[in-house]
């Protein structure tokens, strides 16, 4: 686990690095993604799928939408739920986002066989699948 750990903050750093400009951090690329996939998701489901508590979304949400990636609004059905849209800004940047992951994908995998890319896949699924049951969480709330 510290070896996932580690890939992961450095992957965040990666990310903090090549969208410094933009005034993304390397946690927040993740909002952008899910937001722009799911606009009108909201925030008890945005901690949901990134397994991260309820104020961290907050304290996110509202830096994003002091940027202008996005915007919250009531729910029309529950006016205490708060639902997150992208705005115009956060569908420019998404492009580049999802070009960060893929060639930091490409960059860490690219001495790996296909088969060991696979193999790989399906063991980090397992474990993954491992730590969302053991915190209660469903397997199909994936980003």
């Amino acid at each position: 686990m510290k070896y996932i750990n580690k890939t992961s903050r450095c992957a965040a750093l990666y990310r903090q690095e090549n969208l410094e400009q933009e005034g993304i951090s390397g946690y927040q690329d993740i909002y952008i993604l899910l937001v722009c996939r799911h606009p009108g998701i909201s925030q008890e489901q945005l901690a949901r799928r990134i397994c991260v508590n309820k104020s961290s979304v907050t304290r996110q949400v509202s830096d994003l939408e002091q940027k202008g990636y996005v915007v919250r609004q009531p729910d029309g059905h529950d006016r205490r739920v708060l639902q997150v849209f992208p705005t115009e800004k956060a569908q420019a940047v998404l492009p580049k986002v999802r070009k960060l992951y893929r060639d930091w994908n490409e960059y860490l995998l690219k001495e790996f066989s296909p088969e060991e890319k696979e193999q790989l896949g399906d063991m980090l699924k397992r474990v993954m699948e491992r730590a969302l049951a053991a915190t209660g969480r469903e397997q199909g709330e994936g980003i």
